[in-house]
């Protein structure tokens, strides 16, 4: 008979462990989201605002292609893993030779097609662009083949540190450049450089053990990745479907895409949400699914839920409400007209976070093709409501779109994961992110500044609504991984 209070305790221990993998990613993410600004900062005053736009809309079809390259193998991996149903070392070596295999195959199918991808949106001299671009691909696979192999051994404090490494390489590069000079083709260059500075550092540190692949690990692979990768490609176009539409569609100047691709990299800030705890919410609930403890799942999600509400509503709160002035000291001022657009998009990545995570808990439980036909239908609708919207409302049109798709995409996956999890956040963290959010929302109106001051401005804001959460009950200091006990501990 299993005893209730050892089986609690095992409970406890498994969420801590996913807590603290979900903070080191986070911290990871943050990080790298500086990095990611810093780099934005420095190309939106080198590059012309429509030269910056252009830039966007390559790396968004760079990363797209990434995507649909190695879309779900890295949780294949980790699922192969997690069950123990072939040796991992030949999982790893299975998986590592499928994706630069196909990666291979990727790039040379995408070098003939570049001239025609530039004919459509529209792009001056886009194919030696693309095709620059696209030499990262081959380096992006082997990169997702270690981050499979270190997600699946649950080593996401190395993953972690990995992904901040690449983050600051991408920095030192464009830095770099301020002396060389900066042009669209140079910073794709560097990109590339700096992806395969780092595989060559992961290939020293953790050497290969072979690129053998076997059928039945990489049928598996398939039959895992499949719909996974349906999933993880449909989001990435229900979250780039906007730009490109609006960069194929719009008869106006080039530079509105440039403040439009501006406003969404600042949007993508929330990304660091399904950033720091797909790979941990996905790994964990596999294992609760395969312990069969329906209990510790269900605990999982409701975490994430409530990670990804409170996350999302201090953005909007401190970036939605100052669009403006933050445009303005991040990108410079000529960029302050993405304030139209900031809001619309910071709701709609807020909205992604909650479809990201009930996507991966229902993938972890097996429920791959329900997700993949939701998320199906939500891009066809995306795709319907720009074509319609775009001609008549402009980049206004590309934003209501986008926040259209992502909620309408929360709301279908959050309800095949209530009905397979149960409820999915508990009303009392609405309530008071709620109540924390008014609050900050009144101060904002109190404090009015402008320039740079709007920085500590935003972060005054933050942590008001950091204090009302904490003084609510809604987060305690085991979200910040310290505990009076564990200090005891140490100082025992």
């Amino acid at each position: 008979m299993i005893d209730p209070v050892a089986e609690a305790a095992g409970i406890d221990e498994v969420l801590e462990h996913s807590r603290r993998g979900t903070r080191q990613f986070l911290i990871a993410r943050v990080c790298v989201l500086i990095c990611g600004f810093l780099v934005t900062a420095i190309l939106t005053r080198a590059l012309a605002p429509s030269d910056y736009g252009i830039y966007v809309v390559v790396m968004s079809i760079l990363l797209w292609l990434e995507m649909l390259g190695h879309a779900g193998v890295p949780g294949a991996i980790a699922k192969l893993i997690a069950d123990n149903r072939h040796d991992p070392e030949q999982v790893e070596r299975s998986a590592r030779a499928f994706l630069l295999g196909f990666a291979v195959l990727l790039l040379a199918c995408c070098w003939v097609l570049a001239p025609y991808v530039a004919n459509v949106m529209n792009i001056p001299n886009g194919a030696v662009l693309f095709r620059v671009a696209i030499i990262d691909l081959p380096f992006a696979a082997i990169f997702t083949s270690y981050d499979g192999v270190l997600t699946g051994h649950r080593q996401f404090g190395v993953l972690a540190a990995i992904h901040l490494i690449y983050g600051i390489t991408k920095l030192a590069g464009v830095i770099a450049l301020i002396s060389l000079g900066f042009s669209v083709e140079r910073v794709l260059m560097v990109f590339v450089l700096s992806t395969c500075l780092v595989c060559a550092v992961l290939t020293f540190r953790y050497r290969p053990s072979g690129f053998q692949p076997r059928g039945a690990i990489i049928k598996d692979i398939v039959l895992i990745t499949a719909p996974i990768s349906i999933y993880l490609i449909l989001g990435q176009v229900l979250l780039n479907l906007d730009l490109w539409a609006l960069k194929s569609l719009w008869k106006g100047g080039g530079e509105v895409v440039g403040y439009y691709a501006a406003s969404m990299n600042l949007a993508r800030i929330l990304m660091i949400v399904p950033g720091a705890q797909a790979a941990v919410l996905f790994t964990s609930i596999a294992w609760a699914v395969a312990s069969r403890e329906t209990t510790r799942a269900q605990r999982h999600i409701r975490e994430a839920s409530r990670f990804a509400v409170i996350i999302a509503a201090a953005a909007w709160i401190g970036l939605g409400l100052n669009a403006s002035e933050i445009l303005s000291v991040l990108f410079s001022s000529s960029y302050a007209e993405g304030q139209r657009f900031l809001r619309f998009q910071l709701v709609g990545f807020g909205f992604f976070a909650l479809l990201d995570a009930y996507s991966h808990a229902l993938m972890a439980a097996g429920r791959q093709w329900p997700v993949a036909g939701g998320l199906l239908v939500t891009a066809v609708l995306v795709g319907l409501s720009n074509f319609l919207l775009i001609p008549r409302l402009g980049p206004i049109g590309a934003a209501i779109s986008m926040v259209f798709g992502t909620a309408a995409g929360a709301v279908i996956i959050g309800s095949m994961a209530y009905h397979h999890f149960g409820s999915l956040v508990d009303l009392t963290t609405l309530f008071r992110v709620s109540v924390a959010a008014v609050v900050a929302c009144v101060a904002n109106v109190i404090l009015q500044v402008s320039g740079p001051v709007v920085i500590v401005k935003v972060a005054i804001l933050g942590g008001l609504y950091l204090l009302v959460l904490y003084l609510l009950g809604e987060i305690t200091t085991k979200d910040f991984g310290f505990s009076m006990k564990r200090a005891a501990d140490r100082s025992a």
